[in-house]
């Protein structure tokens, strides 16, 4: 079975999946204190011990929210990619565009 991960803040979990994870909902600018979230490595549905995240600032207009898609056109594609310092130099079809997308 494919390892997953956890992230927790207390006994909540904020998110599952592959790595990597990441926590939405945070304001820009604002700082994190080691240890508030605590990541578990999940394989078949045990869970590793948990692990303190180190302290972080949460980064202001990096917003991987609202992700292009196949519905969406090249031009958009662009310049969501753009937007988000993502260089596609060389890449001219959609599918290839869309791979650039994290």
């Amino acid at each position: 079975m494919a390892i997953t991960y956890r992230i927790y803040k207390g006994s909540e979990k904020v998110v599952e999946g592959a790595s990597p994870l990441t926590i939405t909902g945070l304001d820009a600018g604002a700082k994190v204190a080691a240890g508030t979230y605590h990541i578990v490595r999940v394989q078949d549905e045990k869970e590793s011990e948990k692990v303190a995240i180190p302290a972080f600032t949460v980064l202001a207009g990096r917003s991987l929210e609202n992700k292009p898609t196949e519905a969406n056109t090249i031009p958009e594609i662009k310049e969501w990619l753009t937007a988000h310092s993502i260089d596609f130099t060389g890449k001219t079809t959609k599918t290839d565009l869309l791979a650039l997308v994290p």
